[in-house]
């Protein structure tokens, strides 16, 4: 790692976060708008992202845009940044994420990216909880979302073939601690089913208010799962036909 630069040339790994203009001020507005733990999350992802683009078969042989996983992987949770001021009020963490991170691009770039370019880190952070759809995406998208994912499993990533060993899993945390992280991550999705619950219901982010309530121990998580159970996509969509078949008659 050179002076200039917060990421480190990881030997084990073989793993380098790409050095450009770009990633060294999305690392710097990271620095600036939210946690430790986030931040070294977010670099062992983009850590994992790059081992990753080297080892697994369909991203080694893909001509990847190193540069936009990186930066989805720097910025992918921008969604629940410490600067309550950058987030909405009405949308999903991820959809947060993905909006300031296009912005954070458009603004930032030296030279303009193109559409296609922007929609993949937009897609990328959206999606990045949403294995089902990411995992049939661009390789950027894929790339991004396998890790993250990798910074919750290491070597138990479930993926075919050894892809990260335990040396290289022990590696990237050294160089990027976990600091306190599951705690963090209880608290952060148990402040956004308090916070904004109707963006949490339809997807994983409901499961922590339901199991660890609405603080991280366990406050409210019997009304919360009320207000679950109440707005099942089941219900909605039975009952919306149900209403309409009265003007069916």
């Amino acid at each position: 790692m050179s002076a200039a630069s917060p990421f480190p040339n990881l030997p084990i790994s073989q793993t380098l976060i790409p050095t450009t203009p770009l990633t060294l001020q999305a690392y710097s507005y990271v620095n600036q708008h939210t946690s430790e733990a986030t931040r070294h999350h977010v670099l062992r992802s983009a850590s994992f992202a790059m081992l990753l683009a080297r080892k697994f078969p369909p991203l080694a042989t893909a001509n990847l845009d190193v540069e936009a996983v990186a930066l989805s992987a720097i910025l992918h949770d921008m969604g629940w940044a410490t600067t309550k001021s950058l987030l909405s009020s009405d949308k999903r963490f991820e959809v947060d994420g993905a909006n300031i991170a296009r912005t954070f691009i458009q603004s930032s770039a030296q030279d303009p990216w193109d559409k296609h370019r922007l929609q993949l880190v937009w897609d990328a952070i959206a999606l990045h909880t949403t294995v089902s759809i990411a995992h049939h995406k661009e390789p950027e998208v894929l790339a991004t979302q396998l890790g993250i994912m990798a910074d919750f499993f290491g070597p138990n990533l479930p993926l075919p073939g050894n892809l990260i060993t335990v040396e290289e899993y022990k590696e990237i945390v050294h160089a990027f601690p976990r600091s306190n992280f599951k705690n963090e991550l209880i608290h952060i999705m148990c402040g956004l089913c308090r916070d904004k619950p109707q963006t949490t219901f339809d997807n994983f982010v409901s499961d922590f208010g339901v199991i660890y309530g609405l603080d991280g121990d366990g406050t409210g998580k019997e009304d919360f799962l009320k207000s679950v159970q109440d707005s099942s996509t089941a219900k909605l969509l039975v009952g919306g036909l149900e209403a309409c078949a009265e003007h069916e008659l």
